[in-house]
């Protein structure tokens, strides 16, 4: 009795057999027929991209093309002996490779020797090497000489899904096509085309999970189709090919999605309750959930859904885009994409996201900074609550001076002559050599910056550093420039002296001083906003609370 079938997977037995018909490539197939209708076809080709995107069955179209008794044709017949073959992988003349199993320096030497022989029937002797990254090193370097200078009744065609392996000296004499994964809404086309010749009833949202789960690979999608025909009949409901695949249900995703825009704690719940009673990942939800906050952003700020998207799932994403708040939106995609790093390292993972989107249901209202500054003009137009005697609105929250813990540090032209001012308290002097400093180079004039001041006096500079300070060792190394520029600023000739580790008993360096006043007049912001009258009044308007206080302003070199 026999045990054998027929039956060949759907993979094979759509493989296309024209140019035509490789889908989502066109810029790839179009340059390889162009090319062998004008007889410009390069001695090798390299093609790169994903798995399961055309790159085998342009490599076979093209030798083909190439070999076809009618040809070389960028529409080979299909009939004669050489298409014939090529298609069932076992042409003499075309020689199908596997880099990964044949990598070493005597696989390739093999084929540099058979090279040199005529082809037994056809025009060319044509290698196809797939995954050619795999190749050894030493293989490459076997392959270099040949591959440069066929014979001319030889051409390489060379796959790859890692093209940064493979080595710049290969790269540099293939011409090289990159393959794209195939978006959505072409994957989904091509399965319903599939599907409807081989009498299979599935419906738009069928076919866009399995487009989804495919990762814009056609191969894929077609062994997926396959699994779910044999799972649940050529007649299957989304919910048994969702359940067959272990994929998470876009309707539930979008219900999710919806919940979260409504504030509806209950259905946010239920919902992922129900997906982590099917044995969803809490990863893999929010994921999914990650790709539908995004479309339903794209489609709230231009006004479209993702081009990219099947027809029924753009209707979905434009409905929920419709009663969506742009700012909520980009909050909750914010919130989930940290949430989605954090499920990896969580101990429970669906307590976790659970958490995580019930805080995204109880987010602070998001509204357009337009939006606020218009409710706040209108809460200072009309004056203190009504319990409240009437007084002029609250004027705005001015900063505090910094404190005169050291004078400003401006930046200057060094003059063609002294620049010192003896008559000014040394501090200030100091400042003002910094400041010349800076200008004159950068890395120096902060080095000095960050000097405790022990002594200035006619002839000598004298600074104290911590032991074991970066920015002694560099003035030591650049003690004549730093001399030099001394000299020019104090208008006779000073010399720097420096102590490292006698620190204690000097003055803060101005570094310290400006350190320090930045600190105070960060604090005192800070204590100004959160005091003022007119900001709680604000927040109280708004529902709002004051989650941090951000300084944008630096006191030192303030204009």
């Amino acid at each position: 009795m026999s045990v054998g079938n027929d039956y060949q997977v759907l993979a094979r037995k759509w493989r296309p057999q024209r140019f035509a018909d490789v889908a989502g490539q066109e810029h790839v197939v179009r340059t390889l027929a162009n090319a062998v209708a004008a007889g410009r076809v390069a001695h090798a080709y390299l093609f790169c991209g994903p798995r399961g995107v055309g790159k085998t069955t342009a490599a076979r179209l093209l030798a083909r093309a190439l070999q076809c008794s009618t040809g070389p044709t960028p529409s080979p017949c299909g009939t004669c002996s050489a298409c014939v073959e090529i298609a069932a992988g076992n042409a003499v003349d075309v020689a199908e490779i596997d880099g990964a199993s044949n990598n070493g320096v005597d696989d390739v030497r093999a084929i540099r020797e058979n090279a040199r022989y005529l082809p037994s029937r056809d025009r060319y002797k044509i290698y196809i090497i797939d995954e050619v990254h795999m190749l050894s090193t030493p293989a490459f370097n076997a392959l270099l000489k040949t591959l440069e200078e066929p014979p001319p009744h030889v051409k390489f065609i060379f796959a790859t899904t890692e093209m940064h392996k493979v080595p710049e000296t290969i790269l540099s004499r293939c011409q090289i096509h990159t393959f794209r994964r195939l978006p959505l809404a072409v994957v989904a086309a091509k399965l319903r085309e599939i599907a409807k010749a081989e009498g299979f009833a599935l419906d738009d949202e069928t076919l866009s999970l399995l487009a989804r789960q495919a990762e814009g690979g056609m191969r894929d999608a077609l062994s997926l189709l396959d699994q779910i025909v044999s799972s649940c009949g050529p007649n299957p409901s989304p919910e048994a090919v969702a359940e067959a695949l272990g994929a998470v249900d876009r309707r539930a995703v979008n219900a999710i999605c919806a919940a979260l825009c409504r504030r509806d704690a209950t259905a946010v719940v239920s919902l992922l309750g129900e997906q982590h009673a099917r044995g969803q990942e809490a990863k893999r939800v929010a994921a999914a959930l990650c790709e539908e906050l995004r479309d339903v952003l794209v489609a709230k700020v231009t006004g479209t859904p993702p081009a990219e998207l099947p027809d029924h799932e753009q209707k979905e994403i434009a409905a929920l885009a419709k009663e969506a708040d742009p700012a909520q939106l980009a909050r909750l995609f914010d919130l989930v994409h940290r949430t989605l790093g954090d499920l990896s390292r969580a101990f429970e993972p669906q307590l976790a996201l659970e958490v995580a989107l019930l805080q995204g249901v109880f987010l602070a209202p998001g509204a357009q900074v337009a939006d606020l500054l218009a409710r706040v003009e209108a809460l200072a137009a009309a004056g203190p609550v009504a319990a409240a005697a009437p007084k002029a609105p609250a004027a705005p929250v001015r900063a505090p001076p910094p404190p005169a813990a050291a004078a400003p540090v401006r930046r200057a032209e060094p003059p063609p002559a002294r620049r010192d001012d003896p008559s000014l308290p040394t501090t200030e002097r100091l400042a003002a050599l910094v400041a010349a400093a800076i200008a004159t180079s950068p890395r120096l004039g902060t080095a000095l910056k960050h000097g405790r001041l022990r002594a200035l006096a006619p002839g000598e500079l004298s600074l104290a550093y911590p032991a074991g300070d970066f920015r002694a060792a560099l003035l030591v190394s650049e003690k004549a420039a730093i001399d030099a520029l001394l000299s020019a600023h104090f208008g006779e000739p000073t010399v720097l002296r420096l102590f490292e580790g006698e620190v204690a008993g000097t003055e803060p360096s101005l570094a310290e001083r400006e350190a320090r006043g930045a600190a105070a007049h960060a604090a005192a912001v800070r204590e100004a906003a959160s005091s003022s009258e007119a900001v709680r009044e604000t927040l109280r308007v708004l529902g709002g609370t004051i989650e941090e206080v951000r300084v944008l302003a630096d006191p030192v070199g303030r204009k």
